[in-house]
């Protein structure tokens, strides 16, 4: 959480956990690194805070010589508003203008139809006053032309995102250009570092597209299991469209896909059978200074291939020999009498005569999943027509029943590939706590597909992040077990009616359970009276303030315990600054916010409170920048929260409250007759000559 850097404060920092949990990359859905990952050197894009930095102060590379024509051009900014597209050309050679560009023009009216329409689509959020969103659109739409010769055809389009501001809190977007690809529900964001030409956006989208490989005899197969750890394989016969297993390959980034039809499929699923009952795993065998290598196997009885499984860059010429002795592998580099640099990887399995029995044929039509955790192998055995039952089964396996808290946990938990909404249970303590550990992982088993559930210490950056997304204080040292339901896509409501997601740019809702009578039957209970929407939200508050800390407070002082309450009341318009006590902004707000509720204090209809925004926490509203303005004009609950993206002086704020509350109201108090003082004075603080509120100097 930052404080907002001048005065339009739009300028917001995404909260990690629930939004997004990295540097702009994969999947969308809470911005920024959880973890503090080093950011590669790349263009940095335009800031939503202000529409006119960019001119200058975001070309540090141009030539000398066009610098005084860019002053020129930035002069004109002021002249136009700041929706008004800037046309280069004349600077830069003649590009074209906005109104020029072939991709589609989407408003917040008709994004969601647009999205609906076209199940695998890309959107582009721009602002006109960007140049990095001006130098991005010839890419962008040479790479629509191309797209749509894809079968099926993927259509791209772009919005004004400063313009429609509120299609962009719904999907996150804090910088420009910012480009998403949504498919069947499920969001990915564009990996910045890829660069910005229509080759790159293509492959991108490719990227997570053409996820399904066709395998077209058993050699292929032996190769796909062989190089793979994570993946799903479906075997199907000649006449089956297989649409849904196609759907369902794109959701997933981290696991591979492959299918099979017809004779193949049935000579491929004998292979499956043998790849599950010879329990194949991936050996990290690591760097050597020499010219072999002894490492202990999980068990003996197996055999290793000499074929690193790590990625090999064309220019290396190393060459292994694999030999198992009892649990011993030694591997050994043929190519050359010396050691390698590479961390080498080699697929070891058991030996076909150490398996007991028949081995395991997967008959077709299946779909197949293995994975290197829990159970290894699994069979779906739901309607093969079924894309909801599909995306669940591969979803609750393609983590461990139990996983330790780290970043790539976290994305699959928090972000866009989380297609079913999963909420993550996690386990949270300041020390080892073998027995709540242990009870924690029997429910496991009847939790699969259900939840994630998680372990996690409260030592590391990203678990302190986690900690403090779940509320826990930095004294508190109990173990705490909490479920965090994630937000939505920012696309569709919840597929379970019963049981609505966080919405869209609202914080994660939070619940607890007490560890100190924790039991299998408890754990499961918890989480099936959440699915039935049957607990009640955690929620950090303050204490609410007392009469007496009121007495001479000119603004309304809320907690998160009486904000709803404030908020929601049908009568009044409610303006709400969320700040921190710490934020130099909101301090330098603070005067002008009164001067603001006291010019204002005759208007009945009006309420204008703060809260403090780092210790108070409300359901269905998450504050990512300070100072964060709300207002919430009157009418029926669940109001609408209009944000204040303006000028901080009093007059600015009337003009934003008269344009979008419910009331309207003359900002010019009535006069105030004199109140005499027994003495024939007037009465200062009746007068307004003194404010009670005020420091004594």
């Amino acid at each position: 959480m930052i404080e907002t850097d001048d005065l339009n404060t739009s300028s917001i920092e995404r909260l990690p956990l629930d939004s997004r949990m990295r540097s702009p990359a994969r999947q969308t859905g809470p911005a920024a690194a959880m973890a503090a990952r080093p950011t590669p050197l790349r263009r940095q894009p335009c800031s939503r805070s202000s529409p006119l930095r960019p001119a200058l102060l975001q070309l540090p590379l141009l030539p000398p010589l066009l610098l005084p024509m860019l002053a020129l051009a930035s002069l004109s900014l002021l002249a136009v508003t700041p929706a008004a597209a800037f046309d280069f050309s004349g600077i830069f050679g003649g590009g074209p203008t906005f109104g020029q560009h072939a991709t589609d023009e989407l408003t917040d009216d008709d994004f969601d139809d647009f999205v609906k329409k076209h199940p695998v689509s890309a959107v582009l959020f721009y602002a006109p006053w960007c140049f990095y969103s001006q130098q991005i659109m010839p890419a962008w739409d040479t790479a629509s032309q191309k797209l749509l010769l894809h079968d099926p055809p993927v259509q791209l389009a772009k919005i004004d995102s400063h313009k429609y501001g509120s299609v962009g809190d719904r999907f996150d977007v804090s910088a420009f250009p910012t480009m998403k690809l949504f498919i069947d529900g499920a969001v990915f964001e564009y990996d910045q570092d890829l660069g910005r030409s229509w080759q790159q956006i293509v492959k991108w989208v490719n990227r997570h597209i053409d996820r399904d490989h066709v395998l077209k005899s058993v050699e292929d197969a032996d190769h796909f299991l062989h190089d793979n750890d994570l993946f799903v394989v479906g075997l199907f016969p000649d006449d089956s469209t297989a649409s849904t297993f196609l759907k369902s390959s794109r959701h997933f980034s981290d696991v591979m896909f492959a299918e099979a039809r017809g004779e193949v499929a049935t000579q491929i699923g004998a292979t499956l059978g043998q790849h599950v009952d010879l329990s194949c795993e991936t050996i990290r065998v690591g760097k050597s200074p020499k010219n072999t290598k002894e490492i202990t196997l999980p068990r003996e009885k197996m055999h290793c291939t000499g074929q690193p499984r790590n990625p090999q860059r064309p220019d290396w010429t190393d060459k292994y020999e694999a030999s198992v002795a009892g649990d011993i592998l030694t591997v050994k580099r043929a190519d050359h009498p010396v050691g390698w640099e590479q961390n080498l990887m080699l697929r070891c399995c058991n030996e076909a005569n150490s398996v007991s029995g028949p081995l395991t044929e997967v008959k077709p039509p299946a779909v197949a999943m293995f994975m290197p955790h829990d159970e290894r192998f699994a069979i779906y055995d739901g309607d093969f027509e079924d894309l909801h039952a599909l995306d669940r089964f591969i979803t609750s396996r393609r983590t461990p029943m139990v996983n330790s808290f780290n970043q790539d946990v976290a994305e699959k938990i928090f972000e866009g590939s989380n297609s079913e909404h999963l909420p993550g249970l996690f386990l949270i303590t300041m020390k080892e706590e073998p027995e709540l550990e242990a009870t924690f992982r029997k429910a496991a088993k009847s939790l699969r597909g259900r939840a994630f559930l998680c372990v996690s210490g409260r030592t590391s950056h990203l678990e302190r992040r986690l900690s403090a997304l779940a509320g826990i204080e930095d004294d508190f040292t109990e173990p705490v077990l909490t479920l965090i339901q994630p937000r939505s896509s920012g696309l569709e409501e919840s597929k379970d009616a019963a049981h609505p997601q966080s919405p869209p740019h609202h914080g994660p809702r939070k619940f607890r359970l007490d560890t100190k009578t924790l039991t299998e039957e408890s754990i499961i209970k918890f989480v099936t009276d959440f699915e039935a929407d049957a607990l009640k939200p955690w929620m950090r508050s303050e204490a609410e303030p007392t009469a007496e800390d009121m007495q001479y407070e000119i603004v309304d002082v809320l907690v998160g315990t009486t904000l709803t309450a404030a908020a929601e009341e049908e009568s009044k318009d409610v303006l709400v600054n969320f700040y921190a006590p710490w934020c130099g902004h909101c301090r330098k707000l603070e005067p002008q916010y009164k001067a603001l509720a006291k010019k204002l204090k005759h208007v009945k209809t009006l309420k204008i409170a703060k809260i403090d925004a780092t210790r108070n926490e409300v359901e269905g509203l998450q504050i990512m920048g300070y100072p964060t303005i709300i207002l919430f004009p009157a009418g029926k609950s669940p109001k609408k929260h209009v944000f204040y993206r303006g000028n901080r002086s009093p007059e600015d704020f009337i003009q934003f409250i008269q344009e979008h509350a419910t009331h309207k109201f003359d900002p010019t108090a009535p006069a105030v007759p004199d109140t005499p003082l027994t003495d024939g004075g007037l009465d200062p603080v009746a007068a307004g000559l003194i404010d009670p509120s005020e420091e004594d100097l």
